[in-house]
């Protein structure tokens, strides 16, 4: 029996490439996907997380993460890794942020294997439904990734 699998996509569809969480997941539904692979545009409501997750084996999230790197470059990471000293660098983008939220859902006894696919934007302030040209040309990087990650 195959795991139960969540793609959530995190962000906020109104600042430019904020959103990429919720572009991700858009994408991916025009893919035919597994049975057993669940699509979820979280957008900015992390502090509902962990009814998505609940119930689920794995669980991979896609949100814009603060960095220095270029816009588009994709980091693969654990909650760890949000928690480990490279939490300076790559911060969520949300006031309650993933980090928050997988703590919260962990307390709850809610802990499935995660993954976290951070994307680094270029503009987030900017009021926009689309994403910059850097991120709309990361678009396919970014979905093969995460297909990868669910054909595991």
């Amino acid at each position: 029996m195959k795991k139960k699998i969540l793609i959530a996509g995190i962000g906020n569809l109104l600042f430019t490439d904020e959103g990429i969480g919720v572009h991700i997941i858009r994408e991916l539904s025009k893919n035919k996907l597994p049975e057993y692979v669940e699509l979820a545009e979280i957008g900015t409501a992390t502090f509902e997380l962990e009814r998505f997750i609940e119930g689920k084996d794995k669980v991979i999230i896609v949100d814009a993460i603060a960095s220095d790197e270029p816009p588009g470059t994709i980091y693969k990471l654990t909650p760890d890794d949000l928690k480990s000293e490279k939490r300076k660098l790559l911060t969520s983008l949300h006031q309650y942020g993933v980090v928050e939220a997988l703590e919260s859902a962990s307390l709850m006894g809610i802990k499935p294997e995660m993954i976290i696919f951070g994307i680094t934007p270029k503009d987030y302030h900017t009021p926009s439904i689309e994403l910059t040209l850097e991120l709309k040309r990361s678009l396919p990087e970014i979905v093969e990734a995460i297909l990868n990650e669910v054909a595991l």
